[in-house]
Order: C-alpha cells, then sequence, then structure tokens
C-alpha cells in the first residue's frame, strides 16, 4: 500500500528463506518419528502440517505478488495525462489468479487442523494467529483477482465504453442517496478517460408512460412516476433499478447507449478531493475538502438565484474535479482510501448490464441492492425520500435504533426500530432561505417545514407488529417490495422539531435477537445505536 515494492520484494525473500529452513527441520527423520509419539506427537506432525501449509503460501503467493507488486499497487489507479495502464494490471494477473487459489486452499486446509490432544498452547495460538491472517490476506487477494480480472475490460481494454455518471444531490433525498439533478459521460478507450456529454435532469422531459415495466409493488409504494421522471429513478432504494431507467431515459433523449452506471454524492466527493486537494472553479471559488459539502448544497443556493447559474456552477464544479483526477492529480493511497469510505457509506454505487461484471460489483458492496440476509441474520433498511419538493434535507438529522428480544417459545425473536428525525433549519427558515430550498410551499409543505418518506424494509419472512410516532400509534401504509415486508410513513416537522418512528416486527424464525440496520446515506452520517428491550417492551 505504500508503494514500497523493492521492500516487499526483500521480505518475501526472506520469509521464503525461513520457511524453507523450517521445512528441512521437519522434514528430518527424527522430527518425522517424533510425530508418532502418542499425545506429545501432535505437535510435531501438526507443524509439519502448517509448514508445508507455509511453504506453499509463500512460494505459490507471497513471492510471486512481490515481484508483480509494482503492478498492483495503488500508483496502478493514477492516470497520466489521462490514461491508466492497462498492460500492467494484464500483467500482474497470472500471478494474482495463481497466488488467489493458493491462499484461498491454504485458508481452508488450516481451518480444517485440528491438533489431537496434547497440543501445547503455543501451537493453537500460532494456528489461531495463522488462520486471522490468512484470513485477511485471502479476503486482500481475492479483491486483487476481482480487480485484476474485471477493471482491464471495464476501462475499455477490449473496446470502448461509455459509463452514465449520476450526481446524487443529498439536499434532496431520494433512497439511494439524493437525487440525480445532474449526469455526465465518461468515456474510456484502453485506458483513455474523457469527460463526455453533461446535462441536468430538468433537461430530460418527462416521459408519459414508465420507460421500462415497474413491479405492482413498487408503482404502489412510489407511483408510476420512479420510470417517468429521471429525478425519479431512484425512489425505490434498489440501484440496479436505478441504473437501468436512467440509461433507458438517457438513451430516449440523447440516444446514446451507456455501458454502465456511476453515482456518488457531495459526501463522497469531500472524501474524494482530499486526494486531490483544492479544486480552483471558474466561478472563483476554491473547493476543497472541507467545504465541498456546504459550498455544493447550501451556499450555491444563496449565491445564485437563478436555476441556471445553479446549474453550470455544479456542472463547473464536477468538471473541474474530473479533470483532476483524470490528469492523474491526487494521491493513490489516500484516493483508495476515499473511495473505500465512500463505498463502505454506500455513497459510491456502480452497475454493470454483463452478469460477471455486476456479480464482482454485488461482492464489493457497490451494487446498491436490498440488504442481503443470512438465516441466522436479520437486516433492516430504512431508506428516506424527500416529499417537500425541494432542498431542505441539507438540514435534516437523523439517528436510528435496532434492537431484538427473544420472548417466544416459538424462536422468532421481535425486533424494534426507532428512527428520529429532525428539522435542524434555522427558526425563521421560511424568511431566510431562498424558496428554491423551502419549495415555497409549491407541494403543500410549508415554506421551512421538511417533510420525508420514511421507508422501512424489514427482512424476509418478518411480519410487521406495529408503529409508534412520538409514542402515539400510528397507521403507515403497508407492503411488500422483492419479498421484503415495508411500512412507510411520511412526517411533517417545522424547524427546531424531532419525532420519533418507531416499528415492531417479529424476526424470522431461530434468527439472532439482534439485527442490523443500513439506511440512505445522508448529508451527516447518522447515529446507529443499540435499542436495549425487554419483554414487557415489545408486542409479542
Amino acid at each position: 500500500m505504500a508503494g514500497q515494492t523493492t521492500q516487499a520484494r526483500d521480505s518475501a525473500k526472506q520469509l521464503t528463506s525461513h520457511v524453507d529452513a523450517a521445512r528441512g527441520y521437519v522434514n528430518d527423520p527424527v522430527w518425522q518419528a517424533a510425530g508418532l509419539i502418542p499425545v506429545l506427537g501432535t505437535n510435531f506432525s501438526t507443524i509439519n502440517q502448517l509448514t508445508g501449509i507455509l511453504s506453499n503460501v509463500a512460494h505459490g503467493a507471497v513471492l510471486p505478488l512481490s515481484d508483480v507488486a509494482a503492478s498492483i499497487s495503488p500508483s496502478t489507479i493514477k492516470p497520466a495525462h489521462g490514461v491508466m495502464d492497462l498492460e500492467a494490471l494484464t500483467a500482474a494477473r497470472p500471478a494474482v489468479v495463481q497466488a488467489n487459489g493458493v491462499v484461498q486452499n491454504a485458508y481452508s486446509e488450516v481451518n480444517a487442523l485440528t491438533p489431537g490432544f496434547g497440543a501445547l498452547p503455543q501451537l493453537t495460538d500460532g494456528i489461531d494467529k495463522f488462520k486471522a491472517v490468512l484470513g485477511q490476506a485471502a479476503q486482500q487477494i481475492s479483491t486483487a483477482d476481482t480487480a485484476t480480472s474485471m477493471l482491464p475490460p471495464m476501462l475499455g481494454d477490449s473496446g470502448p465504453r461509455t459509463y452514465l455518471v449520476l450526481f446524487q444531490n443529498s439536499a434532496e433525498l431520494r433512497a439511494t442517496g439524493g437525487i440525480p439533478g445532474a449526469a455526465a459521460e465518461i468515456r474510456v478507450d484502453h485506458g483513455h478517460i474523457t469527460l463526455g456529454r453533461q446535462a441536468e435532469a430538468k433537461d430530460i422531459e418527462q416521459f408519459p408512460q414508465p420507460v421500462l415495466p415497474l413491479a405492482d409493488q413498487t408503482k404502489g409504494l412510489y407511483g408510476p412516476i420512479v420510470g417517468q421522471y429521471f429525478q425519479d429513478v431512484n425512489l425505490a432504494p434498489q440501484f440496479p433499478l436505478t441504473a437501468r431507467l436512467a440509461t433507458d431515459m438517457w438513451k430516449q433523449h440523447f440516444g446514446d447507449q451507456a455501458d454502465g452506471v456511476i453515482s456518488l454524492d457531495p459526501i463522497a466527493l469531500s472524501y474524494i478531493l482530499k486526494a486531490t486537494g483544492p479544486v480552483h472553479l471558474p466561478s472563483g471559488e476554491t473547493m476543497d475538502s472541507g467545504n465541498a459539502v456546504k459550498l455544493l448544497l447550501s451556499d450555491a443556493y444563496t449565491k445564485y438565484s437563478a436555476v441556471q447559474q445553479k446549474d453550470d456552477f455544479f456542472s463547473s464544479a464536477a468538471a473541474a474535479v474530473f479533470a483532476k483526477v483524470a490528469a492523474g492529480g491526487f494521491q493513490p493511497k489516500p484516493m483508495l482510501d476515499a473511495l473505500n469510505q465512500s463505498a463502505s457509506e454506500h455513497r459510491l454505487l456502480v452497475w454493470s448490464p454483463n452478469q460477471k461484471e455486476q456479480d464482482a460489483i454485488q461482492a464489493g458492496d457497490l451494487s446498491g441492492v436490498l440488504p442481503p440476509q443470512t438465516p441466522s441474520h436479520g437486516v433492516f433498511g430504512v431508506y428516506l425520500n424527500d416529499a417537500t419538493g425541494a432542498k431542505m434535507d441539507y438540514y435534516l438529522r437523523e439517528s436510528y435504533k435496532v434492537g431484538g428480544v427473544m420472548c417466544r417459545a416459538d424462536g422468532r425473536p421481535t425486533w424494534k426500530i426507532e428512527v428520529t428525525l429532525t428539522n435542524a433549519a434555522p427558526p425563521d427558515a421560511a424568511s431566510s432561505l431562498p424558496e428554491y430550498v423551502t419549495g415555497g410551499g409549491a407541494y403543500g409543505v410549508q415554506p421551512g417545514d421538511i417533510k420525508t418518506q420514511v421507508n422501512v424494509y424489514a427482512p424476509p419472512s418478518a411480519i410487521y407488529l406495529s408503529s409508534s410516532q412520538n409514542g402515539n400509534p400510528l397507521n403507515v401504509h403497508r407492503d411488500m417490495d422483492s419479498g421484503y415486508p415495508v411500512a412507510q410513513t411520511a412526517p411533517v416537522l417545522s424547524p427546531g422539531q424531532s419525532a420519533t418512528l418507531t416499528f415492531q416486527f417479529l424476526g424470522t424464525p431461530n434468527a439472532e435477537a439482534k439485527p442490523d440496520i443500513v439506511s440512505t446515506p445522508t448529508v451527516n452520517n447518522p447515529l446507529i445505536s443499540d435499542l436495549s428491550l425487554s419483554c414487557q417492551d415489545v408486542v409479542r
């Protein structure tokens, strides 16, 4: 990661030398005979096995990878004069494939290793440490395997590609992040990266009918507008659907076919600016990681009164950041950190119509699909959509609590989710904020108020029990979406006002008492905490 490839090769050779010496010891006939001694012998025979496994890892993975480390280091992602070196990634591929197979096999072998009675603590501790190291290595090399396989074709190694980039505006929330107020084409051809057409969502007219068939449940929860307005393609919390709708609308309007979709928000942009450093905008401002969010989601609305001026500002800001990134004007390690943080917070999403590529995207947690579940562990999704019709969500604050308790003889836990929303706008927001931000009451919401559609997706097989708002019973709209039970409501908050929404579900049979939660990425990173429950606190 530090780019110290010479030191990596040296340490790999040292490791291999030590392992070869160890193999000389454990292959000695006396050592082999010691492995036959009852009880004590398990230490000798197990160390013999461990040394063989480590030898395979050292010779089959560590040493070959150290030889190609320069090709798969963070600097590989850094373009030079708008071109990425795809040949380096392609050349590294055979070593990565071999290393991936060796390490995955070694991890399986060590996990299956069970020393017999008489194993010393030094041996069992060593096995545990080896498992931990191999587990981490297996994960990293699997990622490198995916990257060296997928990145070259995705970057135009086998022919030009065009990607549609959606800029999600977090000041007006949508389930996957924010309203896709602006979009652009990025073209890649054998590593050459260029910025193509840029457009505002408002430039794409309303379609009389959904551009693609929508499930009845999707229309029931979010309306047919999901497939009619470019600004609404991400009302439903399933980014693959968003991407398909956006590419179809783009093609119908401009005639250009996109080969994939990438989405990011201003917070992700602020992380990227930590790697690039400040960028200077045509308007005279300097945008950096510290002021990007406020500049894009608040200051711009105050400074520019005309809609076209705002649009031009956003487009020029995006173009300035792209130009610096494409020119290689960033530090590779901070850029990887920025992309990793954006991905972990679901601020960076990717979709490909190629199933193999989409599988890799999903494995990298970049797909924006509904929360994956396991039979024993439930995960809730809480997705927010703006219902104010304005840019007030810059002032929305959220916190979540999640908990569960096992009270029933049938093994079904009771799960409880608390969603607390606060309108942090100034008390005089109705008059002090621009009408473009407050909405001016155009959609039935008083200026300064925030109306938010809250969609709680429970794990499949969960059963809805009850809801409340600030302790009072609450009627919610209930439906299903792709097998997930959904509870939907839309509180309205005046400046300074908060609301706590509570949802109870009967959990999946034999699942853990405590579930997890994922949520729409917003301007702030909302606090998620545990909710302590007793059987007296829940409906059974």
